[in-house]
């Protein structure tokens, strides 16, 4: 469990927070941290049958004291699947009568409903339900307009005025999404969107340190599109584009947050939770601004991209490519550049002691293994596989053809072998060599290396480290005890790991530019860093 004591940057670091992004496909219970509360994890829209693999779509808890345990509504959707794809259409009509009087708040159900009305020529009736089904959540305008089992609902005057004002009733959502926040979070919050970016913000945190947030945010998004999704996506923030709403709570809500969706045994074991991006809610909750909401954010981007293109990507893919960003220094122009951390030293001792997998076999995981066998070692390969790629300048060229052969291979390794030089061979044994090759970074500030000079709450805040200790005037520039930093020389050290990954950088008796905030003031002061004692 995380240390809550004050700690001098030379401390031994916190225990690793869950991975951030550990979330599951659509509900599904995460593997480190407490347990979730009991949700469904694999209702499948029925019409994804003929469009995709294996779907996973959200199955939502009731209130309904009625409701049957959750393995006897997988065992009914199972039987409702099956009856759609033999065409018996009036046992498959039963099936999802008795799954929407279990769990009347969960979209997937009606959805499917209206595909099976659809077929028997009720295309009114369908389209009600499609009706009832962007109520609770769905959002998919692609889907609706490409569905061949929707024909007869998109003929009738309901379903064609619900596209033709697709716009407004995203807007009508989020707006529905920020007046519930409101009511959640009172005053002491603030409410911004985002329009560019289909994003509105429930923080927190002071004006300033939204702004900020915003503006990384902004980066990221410019990051995502140059290096990955550019070729396959013209843009992942536009008009038919579902909003997320971003929550970005305080420790006292987000210890709350954690308990509603994770159990109770969640408010004391916070510190194992980083947040997560619910896709089906479209909502985004995050304990810090650093690695856990890049991550997310990050989350946000390819899902929606997964949703234009009509594929569920494997999970080596999601939280490889989303772990990529969660660590980086900025170019000379200013630009995002993914760099080594606490993960890449787990993929480097893989490879040292032989238990790298290779790229086949991590392709090859299914969800199960990845979230619940040594999690910590499958996200740490996941991200050092994509920071290979990406060094080797073919990270863009590997998603685009990726998205393009989705259907010969959706494991990704053939577009591994087709964009990167030499056969498969070669390529993992140039990996393995990449990862014994990586720089260790240091996890804390060893005697001798480079520090504030003062002591640091490891544990953070979420929006930076506290200054933990009494200053002596003229020790640490203007830092005073209880001030939040959270920006070197324009670096973010929002967490305990980005703070020593980022002094390390630097020698003692350097001179650097320090970002804080003291109360409702953001000021910057020099420091001369000290060797650490």
């Amino acid at each position: 469990m995380t240390q809550r004591d004050p700690k001098p940057t030379g401390a031994t670091r916190p225990e690793p927070r869950q991975p951030a992004g550990c979330r599951g496909l659509s509900g599904t219970q995460c593997s480190e941290g407490p347990a979730r509360a009991p949700r469904l994890s694999t209702a499948l829209a029925l019409v994804l049958l003929c469009l995709l693999p294996a779907l996973p779509l959200r199955a939502q808890t009731s209130d309904n004291p009625d409701q049957p345990d959750p393995e006897l509504i997988e065992r009914t959707t199972t039987e409702a699947i099956e009856a759609f794809a033999a065409g018996r259409l009036d046992d498959a009509s039963a099936k999802l009568d008795q799954l929407i009087a279990w769990e009347p708040a969960n979209f997937v159900h009606y959805y499917n409903l209206a595909c099976v009305k659809s077929l028997r020529a009720e295309g009114e009736a369908a389209a009600e339900l499609i009706v009832q089904a962007v109520e609770r959540g769905f959002t998919d305008v692609g889907l609706l307009g490409r569905d061949p089992a929707l024909a007869n609902a998109r003929a009738t005057p309901t379903m064609q005025n619900m596209l033709d004002n697709w716009e407004q009733i995203l807007e009508r959502r989020i707006d529905t999404d920020l007046d519930r926040a409101r009511e959640k979070y009172g005053g002491r919050y603030w409410y911004v969107k985002e329009p560019d970016l289909r994003l509105a913000y429930a923080s927190a945190y002071d004006e300033e340190t939204l702004t900020q947030t915003r503006d990384e945010v902004r980066r990221l998004y410019d990051w995502a599109m140059d290096n990955i999704f550019g070729d396959t996506d013209d843009t992942l923030a536009g008009d038919d584009d579902a909003w997320v709403l971003v929550v970005l709570p305080n420790q006292k809500d987000f210890r709350l947050w954690a308990a509603e969706n994770y159990g109770p045994a969640a408010r004391s074991l916070t510190q194992a939770i980083g947040g997560h991006y619910a896709h089906d809610e479209k909502q985004l909750v995050t304990m810090d601004l650093g690695a856990t909401t890049r991550h997310e954010f990050l989350h946000v981007l390819h899902w929606r991209s997964n949703t234009r293109h009509g594929q569920l990507h494997p999970v080596w893919v999601q939280e490889g490519l989303c772990s990529l960003i969660e660590d980086y220094d900025l170019g000379p122009g200013g630009e995002l550049i993914p760099v080594e951390s606490w993960r890449t030293n787990q993929a480097n001792f893989l490879a040292d002691t032989g238990h790298l997998l290779k790229i086949e076999d991590l392709c090859a995981l299914s969800r199960d293994r990845f979230t619940n066998s040594r999690p910590l070692a499958m996200y740490a390969q996941a991200r050092v596989l994509f920071l290979f790629i990406y060094r080797e300048g073919k990270l863009r060229e590997w998603y685009t053809h990726f998205t393009e052969h989705f259907r010969e291979d959706p494991s990704g390794l053939a577009s591994i072998d087709a964009v990167l030089d030499g056969d498969l061979e070669q390529i993992n044994e140039r990996y393995a060599q990449f990862c014994k090759d990586l720089p260790e970074v240091p996890e804390e500030v060893k005697r001798g290396m480079a520090s504030l000079g003062i002591e640091i709450d490891a544990t953070g805040t979420g929006e930076g480290l506290r200054v933990a200790s009494q200053v002596r005037r003229g020790t640490a520039g203007d830092l005073r005890l209880n001030d939040i930093v959270t920006h070197i020389e324009g670096r973010p050290v929002r967490d305990y790991w980005e703070l020593v990954r980022v002094l390390t950088s630097y020698e003692p008796g350097q001179t650097v530019k320090v970002n804080y905030r003291r109360v409702r003031l953001h000021q910057e002061t020099e420091i001369v860093l000290k060797a650490a004692q």
